[in-house]
């Protein structure tokens, strides 16, 4: 079922919110019995599929929170990955980390305090998690040439 609404093949914003809501829940929820029943590859795929497409309000408050349970959860099943994956991936990512840190510099830009402030540090720690998961994809992509020149 979970992997039916993260197609992607035809990602949708679903994705995104579907795979932060699950990974939320099974931690908490062992007994989940529905879902026990999705393999590495099916998390996989919903991990994939939202980083394909991200909420055009990411930066929300809402959405930013889920931020951290995917990065989490893609680098979770990150080893099943193709190189192919990890080349999108790594794009999706650097495309979101230039999102992020525009915003952020615009911030300090404003020398904005308050609320906006508490906005910014949070921002810089999802920067920092979300360039962990960029360095282990990366790291993964390389050891993929070096498979080729092994064998």
């Amino acid at each position: 079922m979970i992997p039916d609404y993260c197609n992607s093949e035809s990602p949708t914003q679903h994705a995104f919110y579907m795979a932060g809501i699950f990974l939320r829940i099974t931690p908490e929820h062992q007994s989940v019995t529905s879902l026990d029943l999705v393999t590495e590859q099916q998390w996989w795929d919903v991990m994939r599929s939202a980083w394909i497409q991200l909420p055009y309000d990411i930066l929300d408050t809402r959405d930013f929170e889920l931020l951290p349970v995917l990065v989490d959860g893609t680098k979770k099943y990150l080893q099943i990955s193709s190189k192919s994956d990890l080349e999108k991936l790594i794009g999706r990512v650097d495309q979101f980390l230039e999102i992020l840190e525009g915003d952020m510099q615009l911030k300090r830009q404003l020398q904005e305090i308050g609320p906006e402030m508490q906005s910014l540090e949070q921002e810089e720690g999802i920067a920092i998690a979300v360039k962990e998961l960029r360095s282990a994809a990366s790291d993964m992509l390389e050891s993929f040439g070096k498979q080729l020149l092994v064998t």
